[in-house]
């Protein structure tokens, strides 16, 4: 599986910032931004890009537990369908 739908962007402040289908996936300054645009330059743009955001296709989301990260985010769609009530009668 490769890695597509990422973009990236420089600042004249010398910041990258590196899309995924439109949205900010990371930001990168200083050395790691420079370490970037170098890598891009040299090999699959795609594929450095997935690799500094982290998404590597094994799966996507945030993972944790009650306390960990993503813990703020509700409503994983079927997991949590919205319930019929019905009044009681009699």
């Amino acid at each position: 599986m490769s890695a597509e739908g990422f973009d990236y962007r420089t600042r004249t402040n010398g910041e990258v910032h590196i899309f995924h289908h439109g949205k900010l996936a990371k930001m990168l300054k200083d050395e790691p931004a420079q370490s970037f645009l170098s890598s891009v330059k040299d090999g699959d743009a795609q594929a450095v890009m997935a690799a500094a955001v982290g998404n590597d296709g094994q799966g996507g989301g945030l993972h944790g537990a009650a306390q960990g990260p993503g813990a703020h985010l509700r409503g994983n769609g079927s997991a949590h369908a919205p319930q019929q009530f019905r009044r009681k009668s009699g």
